[in-house]
């Protein structure tokens, strides 16, 4: 990717960011070296390995991965066959392998789903390689923390046991020499020097001590003698002091030699570490910043709610859906609307979505593939090369259209400006062309007519503006697509408290027919707010019959099963019905055959027959309340059962009452003097004759605002305003709305809050999210 355009988009900045949340050195490096991506496949794999991080930090081992030491000068001293590494750094490398170690399993774990993520094991390994773990044990075995030789060391017991010995012995003669030379000596306890001890002996009778001097008191009254035995025993204990160093030496270069002889395979997971340890950072950075998973599948430039990563609190989310077809996006609108911020979004997305493939905004978010991204961003004037504004300008944009391809992202931000606005707008409209039939995407900014006038007679370009409050005349920073925008400078100008005088001749100047276009713009642009408004009506009309359909497929599916199992009950008690009657004619018949046909017999005939007649009739008269059942189940209006309602009861259809509800879907109910526990399933709603009631109402009451802006006022102003905008919300049907009161000393903050704790129309009120303002907006449910 280019580096001008890397530097002018932040990208190194979001590095940073990422690197914050990085465990080792390795991972720091390996993220400034991971390459940008133009190969799908190669970019989608990266983006499941970051993906399968993303999940694998909601586990509970997420919050046990550990830092890794720094062992980068170890590896290059450890490739240096003639230096040695001490003790410290030896503790440091053991540390890395088990914290590797570490990784390794929470990077291999399978979830209690089942998942696992086999994209994982090829970045990290399935397992650390016994030569590295057994110089890890050994390293561990033999040093403590701070890297010295632990004192349980077998080899080191028996030598410190000598010098203990050696000391002791020493320790005696000089207690027993002070002892009986108590007139030679100087005080009553020996002296330790540069590790030896020494007898302070008077400087005037030193010569009735026989050994070496070898150092005197600062007045000269002392000196510190070693008697000729006393050295043997100094230079013992010196001696067995050694014997220890020797050895410890020794076991640090057995420790070096372990780990010099498996280099290689901590080279390789230094390597290994680095690269999953980079994923991982990204993963926490994402998860960090509310980023989503870009549609690598999709080719169309789709940002939904996009918030720039180095904003914090003050990032404003934007949106842009381009078609397919859409090759360039005329950015216009106010100065310091956006304009700059929206295009660096875009194009730091597009860097990010190539170098993870997630991005902060909403799920749903896809960004073509460039192969390069050229920006032309910020004031290219440049005193040592001689080079004015626009001569910058235009020295970068020939580097662009000279090395851009067909799947370049382009960027021009005042594209034409700096120059006579005749011939500026004139290069930019060319450039733009050229652009359009060598560039995958471009995206302009500039305030040029012409150029909002040719994105409208050109199919594969759009207009595009930020939006600007008429009302507070300051911008809202939204995209807002098809429309051109105002540059808005007279109302800024305005703002900036220019005289009137000023303004007026300015308005002069301008013309009617630049009014006229500001108008109909304006005009464009409160048909858009009104087509938004009913846009938002018809969803939440569709939501409310998605809700309907729910609702009568599942009373449908009630009527099925309630049909299924009535013909299973009737198939069940007919077949019995059949089976006994079968038996009973069989019998009347056998008797009917044995001897003479008697009164009695003929009978028993006519009672058979009449229960049959009696069984069809029981069978009809069933099959009429199952009928009447099914039409009480039909899926009509939803049924809300509520305490108080009549109600139908099972299937004989009882009148009853509910007293009281029990359970999720069962209900108390009274039928004549018997209380009984039904199910929902159980109960009808009677049919009854709909009073059909019409309410007509006026009133006065302006319609409400979607959001009442009283920055600036009074409190008792700013109060008179939200009850006349309560009022007319309550009116209207408007359930929310939204107060901008600013931050402020949080006088207006502190009392609307108050006032709307009080009203009894209000149900609930709450700060604005960060991004829509925090602190200095309140959202108001009633």
């Amino acid at each position: 990717m280019n580096h001008k355009s890397i530097d002018e988009l932040g990208f190194n900045q979001v590095i940073k960011q990422i690197q914050a949340h990085a465990h080792a050195e390795e991972g720091l490096s390996c993220l400034t070296q991971l390459p940008f991506l133009t190969d799908k496949a190669l970019l989608l794999k990266r983006q499941q390995e970051i993906a399968s991080f993303v999940k694998l930090l909601g586990t509970a081992m997420a919050s046990s991965l550990p830092s890794f030491p720094s062992i980068k000068d170890s590896l290059e001293l450890v490739n240096d066959p003639i230096k040695a590494l001490e003790g410290p750094e030896l503790v440091a490398i053991a540390r890395y392998i088990a914290s590797a170690q570490i990784l390794q399993t929470f990077s291999n774990q399978t979830l209690e789903d089942g998942t696992s993520f086999s994209c994982l094991r090829s970045l990290i390994g399935e397992s650390i390689d016994e030569n590295l773990n057994h110089a890890s044990n050994q390293i561990l075995e033999v040093l403590d923390d701070s890297g010295q030789v632990k004192e349980s060391h077998p080899a080191l017991k028996q030598l410190r046991r000598e010098v203990e010995m050696r000391k002791n012995e020493r320790a005696r003669y000089c207690s027993q020499f002070i002892h009986t030379n108590k007139e030679v000596v100087q005080a009553d306890q020996e002296a330790l020097r540069d590790g030896r001890l020494v007898i302070p002996v008077r400087s005037d009778r030193r010569t009735n001590v026989q050994g070496f001097i070898t150092s005197s008191s600062a007045t000269g009254n002392t000196v510190f003698m070693e008697p000729y035995p006393l050295v043997e025993m100094n230079n013992s204990v010196v001696m067995a002091q050694n014997q220890i160093l020797i050895e410890i030496a020794k076991i640090l270069r057995q420790l070096n030699e372990e780990v010099r002889s498996c280099r290689r395979q901590l080279d390789d997971l230094a390597k290994r570490v680095g690269q999953t340890d980079a994923r991982l950072s990204i993963a926490l950075w994402s998860l960090e910043k509310g980023c989503s998973r870009t549609d690598l599948d999709s080719e169309r430039c789709t940002l939904l709610k996009a918030r720039h990563p180095l904003l914090g609190r003050k990032v404003i989310p934007i949106t842009m859906q381009l078609d397919s077809k859409i090759k360039a996006v005329v950015i216009s609108g106010p100065n310091a609307g956006g304009k700059t911020v929206t295009i660096k979004t875009i194009g730091l997305f597009a860097l990010l979505n190539q170098y993870c493939g997630y991005i902060p905004a909403q799920e749903g978010s896809s960004l073509p593939i460039f192969d390069d991204i050229f920006t032309d961003i910020g004031d290219e004037q440049s005193i040592e090369q001689e080079l004015s504004t626009f001569s910058g300008h235009m020295k970068q944009i020939a580097h662009i259209l000279a090395h851009m391809t067909e799947r370049s992202l382009v960027i021009l931000d005042e594209l034409g400006s700096g120059t006579d606005p005749v011939e500026g707008s004139a290069i930019a409209r060319a450039a733009l062309e050229y652009c359009l039939q060598k560039a995958a995407l471009t995206l302009v900014t500039s305030h040029h007519g012409v150029l909002k006038q040719f994105a409208y007679a050109k199919e594969e370009v759009i207009n595009a503006s930020m939006e600007f409050n008429e009302n507070s005349h300051l911008p809202t920073f939204r995209i807002i697509q098809g429309l051109p925008g105002e540059s808005h400078a007279l109302d800024t100008a305005r703002l900036m408290k220019l005289p009137e005088q000023v303004l007026a001749m300015a308005e002069q100047y301008l013309g009617s027919e630049a009014v006229q276009i500001g108008s109909i713009i304006k005009d464009l642009e409160a048909k858009r707010r009104e087509l938004e408004r009913e846009e938002t009506a018809m969803h939440k009309r569709y939501l409310s019959l998605q809700s309907e359909v729910k609702d009568l497929q599942l009373k449908e599916l009630r009527v099925k099963q309630r049909e299924a199992q009535l013909k299973q009950e009737q198939t069940t008690e007919l077949a019995r019905f059949m089976q006994k009657k079968r038996k009973e004619l069989e019998n009347l018949v056998a008797e009917l055959r044995n001897g003479e046909i008697t009164k009695e017999k003929t009978k028993q005939v006519k009672t058979y027959i009449e229960s049959l007649s009696e069984k069809v009739d029981d069978q009809q008269e069933q099959l009429q309340q199952y009928e009447d059942e099914i039409e009480y189940l039909k899926p009509e209006d939803p049924m809300q059962l509520e305490v108080g309602m009549d109600v139908l009861c099972g299937s004989a259809k009882r009148e009853g009452k509910i007293l009281e509800k029990k359970g999720r879907n069962s209900f108390v109910v009274a039928i004549g003097t018997m209380r009984m526990t039904l199910s929902a399933s159980q109960l009808f709603l009677p049919k009854r004759q709909d009073q059909k009631v019409s309410v007509l109402f006026q009133s006065s009451a302006p319609e409400p605002k979607l959001v009442l802006d009283v920055r600036g006022l009074i409190l008792e102003e700013a109060l008179r305003l939200l009850d006349q905008q309560i009022e007319s919300a309550l009116v209207h049907g408007m359930s929310t709305f939204s107060i901008i009161h600013g931050y402020g000393d949080g006088i207006l903050s502190k009392g609307i809050g108050g006032y709307l704790k009080e009203h009894r129309s209000v149900q609930d009120y709450r700060f604005a999210l960060p991004e829509d303002g925090g602190m200095g907006k309140t959202y108001v449910m009633l």
